[in-house]
């Protein structure tokens, strides 16, 4: 009974249980690209923000609220707040709120600094969201629905896996590493000290991952020019995703015509 669960699984289009998580990837792409794109011509910090609001609204909703903050934050504090000092106190302004020692803080410059977060936040924010919310063997999977060469699917798809398992590889490297009572803790020095030795290992290991996988493909007989066929399918996309998708894009499209004739008046 079991093996024939197993087998029918494969005779249904691949779903999450989710509305946003079974959106088509290139459905997903296309909205959250131009969501992200549309800060840069609407040009107004309200509205970088309430993107950035809507965008955790989407994550909640997509059930990944907990993985898109703790990519999301480290955004915030290395880009957001950064660029926030920076720009608010070296930007030039008529109306000085404060200053001291070549620093001069104006409403001109907070408005700046506010603008350049937003726009920084926003963007990244969308593109974490579809990270987020699309596996890459989806999206490489509806590339070649699309005419995309296997080759060209294969290159992303390895890739973004490679970095993830570079990042499996380096946790499991540091948990071996403090279990020799190496300090793998502390100031930056420490870490940095702790940190390097692991380089080493990781270049290797990624290197010979890469060749494994290209052996395996080769003896599945990968590059034959012939029609793959695939263990499973993606749902098509409704009329509700259709509609959705052309919303967004539209809405992009009066963004844009919006920055051009604010520009020529």
């Amino acid at each position: 009974m079991d093996n024939i669960v197993f087998a029918q699984q494969f005779l249904k289009p691949k779903t999450y249980g989710n509305f946003i998580r079974d959106l088509n990837p290139l459905s997903k792409l296309n909205m959250f690209l131009v969501m992200g794109l549309s800060v840069f011509f609407v040009g107004n910090y309200w509205y970088g923000f309430a993107l950035v609001g809507i965008l955790f609204l989407v994550a909640l909703a997509a059930g990944k609220l907990k993985s898109y903050l703790s990519v999301y934050w480290k955004v915030l504090l290395l880009f957001g707040v950064f660029l926030f000092v920076v720009k608010a106190a070296f930007s030039p302004g008529e109306h000085i709120i404060w200053q001291m020692w070549g620093i001069h803080v104006s409403t001109e410059s907070i408005q700046a600094a506010l603008q350049l977060i937003s726009n920084v936040l926003a963007f990244s924010g969308a593109v974490i969201m579809f990270v987020q919310t699309t596996e890459w063997e989806d999206f490489t999977y509806a590339l070649e629905k699309k005419g995309v060469s296997h080759m060209v699917s294969f290159v992303i798809l390895s890739s973004f896996q490679t970095i993830s398992d570079l990042g499996v590889s380096a946790k499991v490297i540091m948990d071996s590493q403090k279990a020799r009572g190496i300090e793998t803790d502390g100031n930056l020095i420490r870490r940095a000290k702790a940190y390097i030795p692991v380089m080493g290992p990781l270049v290797l290991n990624a290197i010979t991952s890469v060749e494994e996988k290209s052996i395996a493909m080769d003896a599945r007989a990968f590059s034959a020019p012939v029609e793959h066929s695939f263990l499973w399918d993606l749902p098509k996309p409704g009329m509700t995703e259709k509609i959705l998708v052309v919303l967004v894009d539209a809405w992009f499209i009066a963004t844009i015509v919006w920055r051009i004739v604010s520009w020529l008046i």
